[in-house]
C-alpha cells in the first residue's frame, strides 16, 4: 500500500519535533471552590505545541476552529490546521485542595500573565508573587507573572448585597493562613463587625515606592531610577497606589510629581 508522500512527511515532522511553546500568552482562571475554568490564548507558528496544564485536568470546554486538543497528565497537546494563528483553549481543572476549611492552590504558572478571578465574597488569606490586584464589578482579579503561585482563600456566606467588604489578610510574604486564622476571621464576620475598608495586598515593589516617597515628592523618572522598575511595571504600580489612596499625583510648573497622601 502506498502512502501519500506529504502524509509521511507530516507524520515524521510531528514525531521528530515536539514543540513546547516558549511563550503561552495570557490566561484567565475563574475560580469557584476548588474548581477553576482556565482560558488561554497562545500564538502558534507550528502545527503542534504542548502547553502545560495547571491543576488537575477535568474536562475540555472549548477550542478555536480547526484546533484539536488532547490532554495528558501534564500537558495539553494542541494541533491546529491554521498557522500562523492565535489559538484559544478553555478547560476545567481542579486547582485547589480543601485543607482545614480553606482552599489552597499552589502551582507553577507558565503563562506570561495569569489573571485569577475570585467572586467578591472570597477572603484571601495568603498570596505569593502577586503583580497587582483589581476590583471589577462583583469580582476580584489577581494578576500574576510567570512563576510559582500560591493562593489560600475561603468564601463567606455574605454576598455583596449585604454591603460587606472583602478582608485581605496578607502582609508582604508573611503567611497568616491556618485553621485558627480562618476560623477567627469567619467568627468576626459572622458577628457582623463591619469591615470598613478592604486591606489590600502590598508587596515589596509597592512598599519600595512608598518608602522613596517618604522623603518627599518625586518625578516618575526619579522613582523609576531609584526603584529599578521598568516603566510599564512602575505605572501599573503607581496607578494602583493612587486608587488605593496611598499616593497622589500633583503638577508643578508643568511637571508631574507623586507624593504620599497626607490624610
Amino acid at each position: 500500500m502506498r502512502v501519500a508522500p506529504y502524509l509521511v512527511l507530516l507524520a515524521l515532522t510531528l514525531e521528530a519535533t515536539v514543540v513546547v511553546a516558549s511563550s503561552y500568552g495570557a490566561a484567565y482562571c475563574y475560580i469557584q471552590g476548588s474548581i477553576a475554568t482556565v482560558s488561554f490564548s497562545t500564538y502558534m507558528t507550528t502545527e503542534y505545541v504542548e502547553v502545560p496544564i495547571i491543576g488537575k485536568f477535568l474536562a475540555l470546554v472549548n477550542t478555536s476552529k480547526d484546533t484539536y486538543v488532547s490532554p495528558t497528565d501534564s500537558y495539553l497537546e494542541i494541533l491546529t490546521l491554521n498557522i500562523p494563528s492565535n489559538v484559544t483553549v478553555t478547560y476545567v481543572t481542579e486547582l485547589a485542595e480543601l485543607q482545614n476549611g480553606v482552599y489552597v492552590a499552589e502551582f507553577y504558572n507558565p503563562y506570561e500573565t495569569l489573571t485569577i478571578v475570585l467572586p467578591s465574597n472570597a477572603v484571601v488569606l495568603e498570596v505569593s508573587k502577586l503583580e497587582y490586584m483589581l476590583k471589577t464589578g462583583n469580582s476580584y482579579r489577581l494578576v500574576f507573572a510567570e512563576g510559582h503561585v500560591r493562593v489560600v482563600y475561603m468564601f463567606l456566606e455574605y454576598g455583596p448585597s449585604q454591603g460587606w467588604g472583602t478582608l485581605w489578610v496578607v502582609v508582604g510574604g508573611m503567611s497568616v493562613v491556618g485553621a485558627v486564622a480562618a476560623y477567627a476571621l469567619f467568627r468576626i464576620l459572622r458577628k457582623k463587625v463591619k469591615v470598613s475598608r478592604v486591606l489590600e495586598v502590598l508587596d515589596e515593589r509597592d512598599r519600595a515606592i512608598i518608602e522613596v516617597l517618604k522623603s518627599g515628592p518625586k518625578t516618575p523618572q526619579e522613582l523609576i531610577k531609584v526603584t529599578d522598575m521598568s516603566k510599564a511595571t512602575f505605572y501599573r504600580r503607581i496607578k494602583r497606589l493612587i486608587e488605593l489612596g496611598y499616593v497622589e499625583q500633583v503638577k508643578k510648573e508643568g511637571r508631574v510629581f507623586y507624593k504620599l497622601r497626607e490624610d
